[in-house]
Formats: structure tokens, C-alpha cells, sequence
């Protein structure tokens, strides 16, 4: 049975300050919806998404660095997403989230 309710999606998971908070809100396959809490400074290690995918800033601002590629540890583009808004990025792309300020981030993976 199902249990339906309105929620707000900032009060679903809090901050800690000794790692980045996640909590996944739905999943099928290599689709996922995440709800991640980053402290100012936190940084998400380099990682890949399966599949494309996009990040909503809910509250915050952060920092998503996109890697060159395998071979290089350079960095090909930066960008400062801030709250309210949306980052498109590609299945596999190696990336990096770092916290500019405490964020609360949806990521969804489509």
C-alpha cells in the first residue's frame, strides 16, 4: 500500500559535517533519483554516472568539475551551479562536486 504525502524536498535530508549525506528517493535500473546534502568545501570524488544524467541545485552552490580524460589529471571545465539551478551532463563523464556552499543538490540519471 502506498502511502501519499507532500514533502519538501530540503527537509528530506540534513547536513553532516563529517561526510556528504545521500539519500535515494527512487531507483529502476541505472535510473536513480538522489538527494545529496554537500558542506561548504565537501568534495564528491571523481566518479561516473552510467547513464546521462542532470544536477538541481536546491539550495546552495557548487562547484562541478568535468576531467579531460583517463590518461590526464587535468580538468577540462568547471562550473559554479547555484541554487535553483540545472547542469546537464553526459553517461560516463569522469566529474568531481565540490561544495561552495553547504548545497542541497537533486541529482537524477535518466
Amino acid at each position: 500500500m502506498i502511502n501519499h504525502n507532500i514533502k519538501k524536498l530540503n527537509e528530506l535530508i540534513e547536513f553532516s559535517s563529517e561526510n556528504i549525506n545521500s539519500k535515494i528517493l527512487a531507483q529502476n535500473g541505472n535510473s536513480m533519483v538522489i538527494l545529496l546534502a554537500i558542506k561548504k568545501e565537501q568534495v564528491l570524488s571523481e566518479h561516473t554516472s552510467p547513464v546521462d544524467a542532470f544536477v538541481y541545485v536546491l539550495d546552495g552552490e557548487i562547484e562541478f568539475s568535468i576531467k579531460k580524460d583517463d590518461i590526464s589529471e587535468k580538468i577540462e571545465n568547471k562550473y559554479i551551479i547555484k541554487k535553483e539551478e540545472i547542469f546537464f551532463f553526459k553517461a560516463n563523464e569522469k566529474h568531481i562536486v565540490l561544495g561552495k556552499k553547504d548545497s542541497k543538490l537533486l541529482v537524477v540519471r535518466t
